[in-house]
Formats: C-alpha cells, structure tokens, sequence
C-alpha cells in the first residue's frame, strides 16, 4: 500500500465503513496493519522509529490516524511528540503533523491543557528554529465536533503540519518526502532534548565531560534505559554478569532474579545520526550494576571482552575476578 492509497482510504473509505460494525471490519484491519507498513516504508529502514494506524478502539473513531513514534520519546498516543496524520472529522482532507500526546496533558493540566498544550508548541518551533520555516504552525483546524473531544486537543497540540485536502492529495512521491522530512524534524527536536544538556543532576561518570560528549553519552544511557530495549536484551542474553559473571539471585535470592541491567555495545563516538543498531543479541550486552559504571568510564564501552581483559582479569591465572563473597558464575556463562 502507498501513503497515497493510505490516505485516500482515510477518506473516502472510512466514512462509509463506520456505517458498519466495527469488529472484524477489513477497513479497521488495514488502518491496524497495512497503513503503518506503507508508513514505514516510506520512512525507510530504521529500528528507533515505531509505526501504529488506529481506527478506534471498540468503536470507530470520529476519523482514522496513523502516527510515526521514535522509541526513545514514546511508543503510545497518549504521551510524548510524534508525527501523525490526522484525518478533519468531516473528511475534507488529512494533516501531516509533528504533535502531542494529549491525554497525558489533559491529565496534568486538565481545565488549562490545551494552554500547556501551545506552550510547548511554541518550544518546540524555537528548538527546530528555521528548519520548521514553510510549514503551518499554531493550531489546526480538524472540524472538531466539540470542544472537549480529541480533535480539540489536537488541533492545540500542532507544532507544525502540511495540509492536504480531499480532492488534491499529492502523488505518492511528494508525500514520501514531506514524511520523510518530518522525521528528521523529529529527529532534531529528540536531538535537542533539554536532559542531554542539562547539567543540574548530572551523574558521576557525566561531570568531567564536555558539552559533546555529555550529549552523547546521554543518549546512549537513553537507549539502554528505554525498557522495551532493555528486555529484549535480558532476554537475549540472560542474568549473569558478562564481564564479572556476578549473578544477583545467587547472591540475593529472590529479590535478586531476573535483575541486570542492559549495555548498548555501540561506541560513543559512533553514537549520532539515526541509524542506530538495535540488536537485542548483537548490540547489547547485560552487566550487573558495578561493571556497567565503570565500562563508560574507559575506552571499552564496545568490547565486554576487552573491559574484562584490561580490568578483570587476574595476572596469575587468567581466569575472570569475582568479588570474594560471591559465588562466581560458570566460566560457560561468560561470552
């Protein structure tokens, strides 16, 4: 399916499939599986980007969406920023539009949402600066219903947006390049985050660092912090140290199972742009609390065989250090 297939489906197709029941609906199926392939492969191979199509849930929505999320802002319409189509609920036409998560807004804000809502907006056009220039920006106008639906809070949550009515829906290659330049205004803004410069709590391994490096290594603590990545990992990869083979359960018992933390294995100074490798079992690694502090503190950030030789290993033997009180892991549980 094209994205101009996709959208001509958003309108002309959807008005007349929500005369129908829901379940089981091949209109709903195809916004659920077949719109967000198009999406991604307008946007090309990349494994921090996540695409989703919603035609309601239970019911029919007021109008279809289709929304592009980068993994390390959300993964959910609710929270965070993300691209999205968003279809005027009169079916005149469809957005393209870097906006908010909005329930999470109206639960924080509530009465003054759609405030907070515009205020961020105006933050995040300052972050994107001229990149942003030829777009709409402020508030949309999706023929909201009421006051108090979706649509509302979105038409207040729009950062910027390329409008496209019903009847002059541009060829499929012009909309794969304005998508595709939306992700890298995403890209940008997820680049410019305020907690990869911000130096107010910064950790221990973090205060001798440079502006650059501060942000690079930031952002390689958020893909190991991300907590869909790091299970994927553990699961990959088990519960035992990689370096130390220090095994939380048997040293703890049960408060001590299934724990570890995840090691994103790409080096900082490879660590931009959004090719990311995300490979559970070939770019991660699991390292107990002790190791995975010190292993960004040296050269070793890549190679756990290389942390283990130049850190852990003992001269008069060669076999992998263990702390005294622990039993050590077998050496068959250590790569």
């Amino acid at each position: 399916m094209s994205l101009h297939t996709a959208l001509s489906l958003f309108l002309d197709e959807y008005p007349k499939a929500i005369e129908r029941r829901f379940a089981g609906d091949s209109v709903a199926d195809f916004i659920r599986n077949e719109v967000p392939f198009a999406l991604g492969e307008a946007i090309g191979p990349s494994p921090r980007y996540v695409t989703h199509g919603s035609p309601g849930q239970g019911n029919w929505a007021r109008a279809p969406w289709a929304a592009v999320y980068d993994r390390f802002i959300t993964e959910s319409a609710q929270d965070g920023y993300y691209i999205v189509y968003l279809v005027r609920e009169d079916f005149g036409g469809v957005y393209l539009s870097l906006n908010q998560g909005v329930t999470s807004a109206r639960k924080q804000y509530g009465a003054e949402a759609k405030r907070a809502l515009r205020v961020r907006s105006a933050d995040f056009l300052a972050r994107l600066g001229p990149l942003a220039d030829g777009l709409s920006t402020g508030d949309i106008d999706l023929a909201a219903s009421g006051a108090a639906n979706l649509s509302s809070y979105y038409e207040a949550g729009n950062v910027c947006s390329i409008y496209y009515p019903r009847d002059e829906l541009p060829a499929d290659a012009t909309l794969g390049e304005d998508l595709r330049r939306f992700v890298e205004l995403y890209f940008v803004l997820v680049s410019r985050e305020p907690e990869l410069f911000e130096r107010v709590e910064a950790e221990e391994d973090e205060t001798s660092l440079g502006e650059e490096d501060l942000r690079r290594l930031r952002e390689h603590k958020r893909v190991e912090r991300n907590r869909k990545l790091a299970h994927r990992a553990k699961l990959a990869h088990g519960y035992i140290c990689r370096a130390c083979g220090f095994d939380f359960e048997a040293r703890y018992g049960d408060i001590g199972r299934d724990f570890i933390e995840a090691h994103h294995l790409v080096p900082l100074a490879d660590f931009k742009g959004q090719k990311l490798t995300l490979d559970a079992k070939k770019d991660f690694t699991v390292l107990c609390s002790n190791c995975h502090r010190m292993i960004h503190r040296t050269a070793w950030v890549h190679s756990v065989e290389e942390f283990r030789a130049a850190y852990l290993v003992q001269e008069n033997d060669g076999q992998p250090f263990h702390r005294e009180d622990v039993q050590p892991a077998a050496q068959s549980d250590l790569p």
